[in-house]
């Protein structure tokens, strides 16, 4: 299983994908080779491969990644639990994200006449639990969630991804069954690689 032919890199490409999205959710020996760092699979996507990168103790291995501090991590005092609010806006904040991939569309202001779009409640942070407040937006760090508009915290971010997938242009992409398609349209799209400020005229 260390080695992913052609005939199932699409079956592991779609446990890869569901792993970055909730480790759990995958069998466990998915979880192992994909935590290994030994796969093609795992080569193809630089986020996981940057990730295990830092985590190498120099031999292929994998360590626990070091505790971090309360500054940075949510963590009230060494040894003591994690932040369960910052935890629980984090996973929000990705399911936000998420949200603005696959229902912006919906929320694109496209009828020059100015009709209001139909929108979607997923797109509202203050619907998701726990509410993500601007105190909690201010806490969540925009990279682990793997985003590429610019912004160093979900405050920051999400104007810009509500601009870039709300606007006055609409995205629809999540269905697209190549998961290396799709993270390039990502990174085009909230990069604005492609987008000129045109002039009035």
């Amino acid at each position: 299983m260390s080695d992913v032919d052609g005939l199932n890199s699409g079956y592991a490409r779609a446990l890869l994908e569901e792993y970055l999205e909730n480790p759990a959710a995958v069998p466990s020996e998915w979880r192992a080779l994909f935590e290994s760092g030994g796969s093609e699979v795992v080569k193809t996507h630089p986020g996981l491969q940057r990730l295990l990168d830092q985590l190498a103790d120099g031999n292929g291995h994998v360590e626990a990644p070091a505790r971090p501090t309360e500054a940075d991590s949510g963590v009230a005092e060494a040894g003591g639990p994690p932040d369960s609010d910052l935890l629980g806006a984090v996973a929000a904040a990705m399911a936000l994200v998420k949200a603005h991939r696959m229902h912006g569309h919906l929320a694109a202001r496209l009828d020059p006449l100015g009709s209001e779009p139909v929108g979607d409640p997923a797109l509202e942070p203050e619907r998701l639990q726990p509410h993500l407040t601007p105190e909690l937006q201010a806490r969540v760090p925009a990279a682990v969630l793997r985003t590429y508009v610019p912004g160093e915290t979900l405050a920051q971010v999400l104007p810009r991804l509500q601009q870039t997938y709300c606007g006055t242009i609409a995205y629809e992409l999540e269905h697209i069954s190549d998961h290396e398609q799709r993270v390039w349209l990502r990174q085009v799209i909230e990069s604005g690689r492609y987008r000129a400020a045109l002039s009035p005229d």
